[in-house]
């Protein structure tokens, strides 16, 4: 997988009349394309020709190019049947490392997954693979799953009956499933579907897939969109020749993607990231870093 690091730099003169506005390097055969000038259309047009000449498959856009700059080139690849880029966004890692959000938080609020219960939401999606519910079965006091696809969950839930310290409970009551939820991890609900349900009023609501503002009335709970990583030395060494003004999740995302991992079981990604000692820094909501203050004022 071929990929593209696109950042705005401020070149001179002499450089942006050779160079056209753009500046093209390649690392570990990856791109990394620097702009001027972003809020030009001729250069905008450039970038996306570039994209294609290069045959990119993915995108990760810088910090002062997220927003519209990012969003006037995703409607000017669409323009074009024979382009499908992935713009990297950091949700498939926060999908990846949802166990160790949620183990963050608990730890933050000193408590323990054996003495807590697990609110698990999602709606029908034959492309989700179920084997992530296992980290969550195996080391939650109990796993509770609000769905409406409960045909799939059986095929779950047989798999682990044998074990009998194992319990589950599955419902899609709107009303009900999730009224005493202390802790959702709402896979891919939209805020207008997660909306229908009546969810505690102090719940920590962790968004993997959707970006969601649960607001319902008398709700003074958190809403996790997003989060921060730690990472070793060696992979700040690796990430400073794309630039200081990257997102951290989007760029270990992007080394995922380039390595093939994928297209690899999400087993061998959680070992991926394990071995990387890739570790929780921050949780991020509506309104930025939430301190550990908040987080301990919803426990």
């Amino acid at each position: 997988m071929v990929i593209a690091y696109i950042k705005e730099e401020r070149l001179n003169n002499s450089f942006f009349q050779n160079f056209q506005g753009m500046e093209i390097g390649i690392a570990d055969n990856n791109y990394i394309i620097a702009i001027h000038d972003k809020d030009k259309k001729s250069i905008q047009k450039r970038l996306v020709k570039k994209i294609y000449k290069q045959k990119i498959d993915a995108i990760v856009f810088s910090k002062e190019l997220e927003g519209k700059f990012k969003d006037d080139i995703c409607e000017m690849l669409k323009l074009d049947d024979n382009i499908n880029v992935k713009m990297i966004n950091g949700k498939k890692l926060m999908e990846y490392m949802e166990f160790d959000i949620m183990k963050y938080i608990l730890e933050k609020q000193k408590h323990s997954m054996r003495q807590e219960d697990i609110y698990i939401i999602f709606k029908r999606d034959n492309s989700l693979n179920l084997n992530f519910l296992v980290r969550f079965i195996e080391n939650f006091r109990m796993t509770n799953i609000v769905t409406n696809d409960i045909a799939r969950l059986k095929n779950v839930q047989d798999n682990l009956l044998d074990n009998e310290n194992i319990l589950i409970s599955v419902s899609n009551n709107k009303k009900k499933a999730l009224r005493r939820a202390k802790y959702v991890l709402n896979v891919n609900l939209t805020t207008e579907e997660l909306a229908k349900y009546n969810i505690n009023r102090n719940a920590v609501i962790i968004n993997i897939r959707e970006n969601v503002k649960y607001s319902n009335p008398g709700f003074e709970g958190v809403n996790v969109n997003y989060f921060d990583i730690k990472v070793p030395d060696e992979f700040d060494e690796k990430f400073e020749q794309m630039g200081n003004n990257f997102d951290l999740v989007k760029l270990y995302e992007s080394l995922l993607l380039a390595e093939n991992f994928g297209e690899a079981s999400t087993e061998k990604v959680y070992e991926k990231i394990a071995r990387d000692e890739i570790q929780v820094k921050n949780v991020i909501g509506i309104n930025g870093r939430i301190s550990d203050e908040e987080l301990e004022r919803v426990g």
